[in-house]
Formats: C-alpha cells, structure tokens, sequence
C-alpha cells in the first residue's frame, strides 16, 4: 500500500499479507504533514512502514496499536523506517480503456431497481446513486466532473475507470460504495465478441485519478488494484484485495471502524492493465525508485 498522504487507522483495523507480512507493507510520502501514521485503538498493520518524510512522527494510541507484530515504541523502533529514498508512483492512464466502451449511461435508466451495466460510459455530470442492486461487466469508464454512489450491493466483473486528472486531489469527483461489493476477475467475463480483449486486462479493479474512492461494504475479494486521488475504508468494510492500494492525493487516506483488509500479490507477474511506464512487481526492501502495485 501506497500513500502520498498521511494514514489513519482509527476502530478495529487489521492490514496483513494472506501469504506473508510484507503484501502489507506501507509505503507513506507525507511531504505535508509531519503526523505521517496514526494508529488508534485495536488497529495494526502486520508489514512494516517505509516513510518519505525525514521529519515525520507516528502516533499510537491504545495498548494494542500495533506495527509488525509489536506494539509502543518497539513498534516504531523496530518496524517504521524514516528518511527512505524518493518513490516514482505508478501512471495511470485512463484513455487506455476508453476503446472498450460502447455503451453511454441513460439518464432516464431507473436507479432504484435492479440493473445491468456493459462496457458503459457514465457521462460527465450525471452523478448517479445506484440505489438498487447492480452488475456490471466489462469496462465503467466515469466521466469528471461525476459522483458516482453505490448505495446497493454491486457485483463487478471489469474494471472501474475514472477519467481525472491524478494531481487533483479536490474531492469533487467520488466513487463511494456503501454496499457491499462482489468481484470477480475480467477472466471470468462470458466469452463474447465485447468482452474478448478485456478479458485479458487482468491486474486492476479500480484506476480512477482525480476522485476519491470510498467502500463501506464488506467484499470477499476485489480483484487488481486499486488507484485513486483519495482513498478511505469506513464501516465493516473489508476483505481480500489481490493487488495493492495507491493512493495519489496529498491529504490523509484513512481506514475507520471493523475492516479486516487482506493483500495478496500471489501470483502476480505482469504489469496491472492501464499503468505507464512499466513497474516492479517483486518486493525489494532496499529500493523504493518505483512503488509496487
């Protein structure tokens, strides 16, 4: 996990690898904030914490706080290191996908019920609430300005897209997901003519620069990574991510209430769909030039 802001863990917290502790590690930036980590209450992160900032200070409160297994100062001491070399983030860029989309969102589409959505475009400004029960398949390519709310449960086979500019961190555009989320991996789309070339998009379940991306639903598995210009985890919203979190803005990315989140990398070997120039994919402690997704 990646961060050029600060992290906040507040609740009942729980980031860990599914197959080893260092899937979750956390790499901070924090070039404006000196308060670079907070930890409160039951919270943990099983890896270790890199951070950018020279100056920067951790926080844990509570008895249980925790990073790599200890608590208290031997947390820090042990398992947060300070002053690391610079990291390249990773480039997004969302008109890779925009060939797949042949479908434009109808405004007049009722949002309340139960729908089905295929390689569709969400144009700008439509800021729908998808208050019903919805699938998607394929490619959601969201137009800026938009804020694209999940009220009901979505089940998702494809790749969530928003068009914005990563170097915004405004918040005007958001992705919020207040249900809970299915995924399933583009290796799973129906073996159809639209879907042919998608289904070999593999790596990423969210790339959107330029909004905020928000869960508060439990999901079993999201499959890829996910990128995007604010990020938060609130609620009982958890479960396994195969890949990594980026998260492009400045200010805080924060996880609040009971979320269990489990990273898992196992048996990733290319680059995630949609992100230039070409990153490293195997973990290497001594060097952080580009982050790992």
């Amino acid at each position: 996990m990646a961060t050029k802001g600060s992290l906040s863990l507040a609740g009942n917290i729980e980031l860990d690898g599914v197959n080893v502790s260092v899937e979750s590690d956390v790499y901070i930036v924090s070039e404006n904030e000196l308060l670079a980590l907070s930890i409160t209450g039951n919270s943990q992160i099983a890896g270790d914490v890199h951070i950018a900032n020279p100056l920067a200070t951790v926080d844990l409160q509570g008895g249980q706080a925790s990073i790599g297994g200890e608590t208290g100062q031997d947390a820090i001491d042990n398992h947060v290191s300070f002053g690391v070399p610079p990291a390249e983030f990773p480039v997004p860029d969302p008109g890779y996908f925009e060939h797949y989309v042949t479908n434009i969102f109808d405004t007049e589409t009722d949002t309340t019920a139960a729908l089905t959505l295929e390689n569709i475009r969400i144009p700008a400004g439509t800021n729908p609430t998808f208050s019903g029960n919805v699938t998607l398949t394929g490619i959601v390519f969201i137009e800026t300005a938009n804020i694209v709310t999940f009220s009901g449960n979505a089940n998702m086979t494809g790749i969530i897209i928003g068009n914005g500019d990563y170097e915004d961190d405004s918040g005007v555009n958001q992705i919020i997901f207040q249900g809970n989320v299915d995924s399933s991996p583009v290796s799973e789309l129906p073996d159809e003519s639209q879907f042919a070339e998608i289904r070999q998009e593999t790596g990423t379940f969210l790339m959107a620069p330029g909004f905020k991306a928000s869960f508060g639903g439990n999901f079993e598995t999201l499959n890829g990574a996910i990128a995007a210009s604010g990020i938060s985890f609130f609620g009982n919203a958890g479960g396994t991510i195969n890949g990594s979190i980026v998260n492009y803005s400045n200010e805080e990315m924060s996880f609040s209430g009971n979320s269990d989140l489990l990273f898992n990398r196992s048996g990733i070997t290319e680059v995630p769909a949609g992100f230039v120039p070409e990153i490293i994919l195997e973990y290497d402690p001594t060097s952080y030039s580009e982050i790992v997704l």
